[in-house]
């Protein structure tokens, strides 16, 4: 699995680029948490691999597909958002969680399609299994983190820096030139 750390900071780094206006707090906590909340099934009594266990449905499309609506719901008279652009947006975030453990190289494959299947998908990629420990990871000597360093969170920054520098141009141009008048 990726970290904690990583699945919230994609949850608020995908907030950032999907709404441009400025959201309350709640909205905020709720981008950083909702994709950490698939991995509360390691605190599933289950075996490891199996559908209640960790990696299991929790870390399903249909999952994240329930959990984004039922929070949109609950919250889009709130963030003044559409309920389904809303919905969606939750949608997605959960959903990344479920691909970045299967960008790990290690573990159980992720039922993407439970119900319908317990296929497993995974694992295929160049992020190490994160470290199991209770400090805080140090990027000196965790491989996972220098992995996410790498393969999350360069091309996540570089690609909100994009959008920012766009917004910020687009933004800009329609403004007046400082003491100048209409007509210069």
């Amino acid at each position: 699995m990726a970290t904690l750390y990583t699945h919230a900071a994609v949850g608020l780094a995908l907030g950032r680029l999907c709404f441009a206006r400025r959201m309350p707090v709640s909205f905020w906590a709720l981008a950083g948490l909702l994709p950490i909340v698939p991995d509360l099934d390691a605190f599933s009594d289950a075996p490891y691999g199996t559908a209640l266990g960790h990696r299991g449905f929790t870390h399903s499309l249909c999952f994240a597909l329930v959990l984004g609506f039922v929070s949109a719901v609950a919250t889009f008279r709130y963030f003044k958002v559409n309920v389904w652009t809303l919905g969606s947006f939750f949608f997605a975030i959960i959903a990344t969680h479920g691909l970045l453990d299967a960008l790990t190289n290690g573990g159980e494959g992720i039922p993407f399609f439970w119900p319908a299947s317990d296929y497993r998908f995974g694992p295929w990629g160049p992020i190490h299994v994160a470290d199991i420990a209770d400090e805080f990871p140090n990027p000196w000597r965790s491989r996972a983190i220098r992995t996410e360093l790498l393969w999350v969170w360069l091309p996540m920054t570089f690609l909100l820096g994009a959008v920012e520098l766009y917004r910020w141009s687009r933004n800009s141009a329609h403004e007046p030139w400082p003491n100048r008048s209409p007509a210069d």
